[in-house]
């Protein structure tokens, strides 16, 4: 059995190929992810089903060994149990949600979900700070916390201590919309903000609703008048003038102890709460692996390296953000010039710091195609060196070339079980059990 596992996950990396043109994990030039497959055994994972475009929390369980077909319940109650919003054992009836900073110019029906993405941290956090200060429900019975986390991003937990709510209410996102326990991305959408609407005819449900909207109104007023974006209209900016809420929930999974599982003790570098909550259920150690403000990615990549290989645990599972970003936003180049160096600057300080009685196992949380800006469910690479498993033909970490590698075509959640097992993962195809 391999003495340390290191999982790796590049958020976004994986796209979709498509006739002679080139992915940017193709374009780019990786000469250490390359190395990397060269030196093990390859293949492709399905992180949920074909249908299911991932997202970075439903990624990770898969990729931790929990299939999230059985155990996922959603991201807005994984985020606030990260946050300590959602407390299970509390009286107070919660509902959790994610939220995004978006501009909408209703005469034009044009809509910003992300608000260009040039939202400072400082603007988040003085934005949301109004809404606390001028936006109640207690007319309503009811109370809310909410926090701002990466720029546009953000968390909020209504809480209701006389009656129950319920998570099975639709998103006011408009370009996501609820499938089972999965916010799953649409094609196409409206033009602006949706109400929220029950999902079942419940009185929690019903009440959920009411109180979303009510909310969603309430802070709309509150964000046009706002210090923050009267400023940024007389920069020529977007106005971060709406929230906008998806993956609704007030229950979290259930999940065996990751050392239970696996027979190994985990430490968690995540980039968002769903992680961290992720983590505690898992019994599990967290750390922040975000990139703090002005860091250049050289010396943040050098030290999450350093970091990684420092810690004690059998498996340490890291999520890389770097692609991702680029992706979303339709841009090939940058997701190209985001692999390199993360190969250059990451990899290039991680590798040689792995033992030769180590594995490395590196892929996707999701696919990001550049074109689609959003998350399909299209299989990942994985690459998988260390003692005891084989080397294939492929030569370079790519969405073609782990096609013909030895690991086939498997879903993500037994993949882990594998390696862990036995340090040597076989070839099957997607459905069928791990074989060693």
């Amino acid at each position: 059995m391999a003495d340390k596992i290191y999982l790796i996950a590049l958020c976004g990396a994986a796209d979709r190929p498509e006739g002679g043109t080139p992915t940017p994990l193709e374009q780019a030039d990786l000469p250490n992810l390359d190395g990397l497959a060269a030196r093990g055994s390859n293949g492709l994972l399905t992180l949920i089903d074909t249908d299911t475009p991932p997202e970075s929390d439903s990624g990770a369980l898969g990729l931790l060994g929990y299939d999230p077909v059985a155990h996922y319940a959603g991201r807005g109650p994984l985020e606030g149990f990260g946050m300590g919003f959602l407390r299970p054992q509390a009286a107070v009836s919660t509902v959790c949600f994610r939220l995004n900073m978006a501009s909408f110019d209703p005469a034009r029906a044009e809509l910003d979900r992300r608000t260009a993405r040039d939202l400072s941290d400082e603007e988040l956090q003085a934005l949301l700070e109004t809404v606390r200060a001028e936006v109640s429900l207690a007319d309503l019975g009811a109370s809310y916390e909410v926090m701002g986390f990466g720029r546009h991003r953000g968390i909020i937990a209504f809480h209701h201590a006389g009656a129950a709510l319920s998570g099975e209410v639709t998103s006011t996102d408009p370009q996501y919309e609820r499938v089972g326990a999965f916010g799953v991305p649409r094609r196409t959408h409206a033009a602006g903000p949706l109400p929220c609407e029950p999902i079942v005819d419940t009185p929690a449900a019903r009440r959920t609703a009411q109180l979303v909207n009510a909310f969603v109104e309430r802070s709309a007023a509150s964000l046009e008048a706002a210090p923050v974006n009267r400023r940024r209209r007389e920069g020529g900016r977007l106005a971060a003038n709406r929230i906008i809420l998806r993956d609704g929930g007030d229950r979290l999974p259930e999940l065996k102890p990751f050392e239970e599982l696996h027979g190994r003790t985990l430490t968690v570098f995540g980039q968002v709460p769903a992680e961290r909550g992720l983590a505690q259920l898992m019994g599990a150690g967290f750390v922040d692996g975000r990139q703090p403000a002005g860091q250049a990615d050289a010396d943040y990549y050098r030290d999450l390296a350093a970091a990684l290989a420092a810690d004690p645990a059998g498996v340490v599972y890291v999520h890389v953000k770097g692609p991702d970003e680029a992706a979303h936003d339709g841009d090939a180049q940058g997701k190209t010039d985001a692999l390199e160096s993360l190969d250059a600057h990451f990899f290039g300080q991680l590798l040689p710091a792995v033992t030769a009685a180590d594995t490395v196992i590196v892929t996707g949380d999701h696919a990001t195609p550049w074109r689609l800006r959003i998350h399909s469910a299209d299989p990942v690479p994985v690459a998988v060196a260390g003692p005891g498993v084989p080397v294939d033909e492929v030569m370079s970490f790519s969405e073609r070339a782990a096609v013909t590698g030895r690991l086939g075509h498997r879903r993500a959640c037994d993949l882990l079980p594998a390696v862990t097992t036995v340090g040597q993962p076989g070839r099957h195809h997607t459905g069928g059990e791990a074989n060693a």
